[in-house]
């Protein structure tokens, strides 16, 4: 049986639910012919690249858009990656609600509230993610970087969403 989603650690609430000025997030994909080599060989303290989820293992095209999430993290995005690292996650799924969400699954259980928000034009890229990720058989990344730059990168893992059909309730 999977538990209700939780709050993350309160040390960790002000880089991902309430976020302040040092730390944003946003959606974002990449092509899926790309995604392995942009982080393969880079210095990434948290990584999880499984080869059974590299995208030629499914067969997808390489312009096919890998959805994903970044979370700018500021100075504190080791803490948050090092925490994702712990619960090792497996996907991390938009909820529709009132908020609408950021779920992540981490094991056969546990479930963490990543964000929520109430914005329309968010709430339209949440479900062109969800479609992407329907398209792309699950995949979908989670990028935590400690700004924008582009230079360095702190945590990242390539995902693939559960069966709902086959998660254990």
């Amino acid at each position: 049986m999977r538990n209700p989603p939780q709050p993350i650690p309160d040390a960790l609430m002000g880089i991902t639910s309430r976020f302040s000025e040092a730390a944003r997030w946003r959606f974002a994909s990449l092509p899926a012919g790309d995604l392995v080599d942009a982080f393969r060989d880079r210095p990434i303290p948290f990584f999880k690249l499984p080869d059974e989820l590299q995208p030629f293992q499914f067969g997808l095209a390489s312009t096919l858009p890998i959805p994903g999430v970044v979370i700018d993290g500021g100075r504190r995005s080791r803490q948050l990656a090092q925490w994702l690292q712990e619960v090792d996650p497996i996907s991390l799924n938009y909820s529709a609600g009132a908020p609408d969400g950021l779920i992540l699954e981490a094991g056969v259980r546990d479930r963490w509230i990543i964000n929520t928000f109430d914005d329309p034009e968010v709430r339209r890229a949440a479900q062109q993610y969800e479609q992407r990720k329907h398209a792309s058989q699950g995949l979908h990344f989670l990028l935590i970087q400690p700004d924008d730059s582009g230079m360095t990168y702190t945590g990242f893992w390539l995902l693939q969403r559960l069966d709902p059909a086959n998660a254990v309730e």
